[in-house]
């Protein structure tokens, strides 16, 4: 199903925001680098500064984002993790520093946001929410003949 036109130029505008903003960011973690500070230190400021700009809202977005937006968002990170630990592969850092795509974060995140709208009834979003159905009617409406 294809998105409307006006979605995608909202979305572009949001994405392109997104990641001018966390570039910004990014050469702060170039300069933190040259002055010497340890991957730890430079990681975990990745994870508190830049990536929360990246994730910010992403369960309102998300799901309707392109392949390209997600590469736009993805190449951020890319080069986050190729200032903290050098020229080796994505793939390779991801792993050494145990943290998720940014596509596999979103999906992540959006699944505990709908979590808690569940599990919370005072939640201003609960009321959107289908009425449980009898699982006894149910069971006994798939079984009839």
């Amino acid at each position: 199903m294809e998105q409307p036109a006006y979605s995608r130029h909202i979305h572009d505008d949001h994405v392109t925001a997104t990641t001018s903003k966390a570039g910004k960011k990014l050469w702060f973690i170039k300069q933190l680098r040259r002055a010497g500070v340890c991957q730890d230190d430079l990681l975990y400021y990745y994870q508190a500064v830049v990536r929360t700009v990246l994730e910010h809202a992403s369960p309102r977005w998300q799901a309707s984002l392109t392949k390209e937006q997600t590469k736009q968002l993805e190449d951020v990170q890319r080069r986050a993790l190729q200032i903290i630990f050098g020229n080796i592969p994505y793939d390779e850092a991801h792993r050494t520093c145990n943290i998720l795509s940014l596509a596999e974060r979103r999906q992540e995140l959006g699944k505990r946001f709908f979590q808690k709208i569940i599990k919370d009834k005072s939640n201003v979003l609960f009321y959107l929410l289908p009425a449980k159905r009898d699982v006894q009617l149910t069971t006994r409406l798939r079984c009839a003949r």
